[in-house]
């Protein structure tokens, strides 16, 4: 039995794929205001940080970094809020590299005391992040790929 992927779906996608596009527009605008509107007197004791491939990023290049993940969270609520199927599979792909960073850098830097707070920060992350990727791709199964009718059945 084959599995191939599905082709123009006419119907809205449940209420709960477009409440998660709607968060990840407004996460997209949190970030955005994070890079544009910092509080000096904060990012004095907490410098501005951004995690990717397990590495962490500090000040402007922590900036440019979460410019990005902006775009990618605008570009992943725009196909979810159009029930977009390249919409989930983009927050599939993003989420799978989000859980993969933190298992890098909590294994990377356990060791590094200084970071031992953020490693904290990570791992407590950890298994929220891992129960969103698996809704996404329980999610993701139904809308993105369907069976093909089995040909011994009329």
């Amino acid at each position: 039995m084959a599995i191939v992927v599905a082709g123009n779906q006419k119907s809205q996608w449940p209420i709960d794929l477009r409440v998660c596009g709607f968060l990840s527009a407004c996460w997209a605008i949190y970030l955005v205001r994070n890079v544009f509107f910092a509080d000096p007197m904060i990012e004095a004791a907490e410098p501005i940080h951004a995690l990717v491939g397990g590495i962490l990023f500090y000040g402007d290049q922590a900036r440019i970094v979460m410019l990005i993940e902006a775009g990618i969270f605008w570009a992943i609520a725009v196909g979810l809020l159009l029930s977009r199927r390249w919409g989930l599979v983009l927050a599939l792909i993003y989420m799978t590299e989000v859980v993969m960073s933190h298992l890098v850098f909590v294994v990377a830097y356990l060791d590094v005391r200084p970071e031992w707070y953020h490693v904290h920060l990570a791992a407590n992350e950890g298994p929220f992040v891992v129960l969103l990727t698996l809704y996404l791709w329980i999610r993701a199964c139904d809308l993105i790929f369907v069976r093909p009718p089995d040909a011994r059945q009329p």
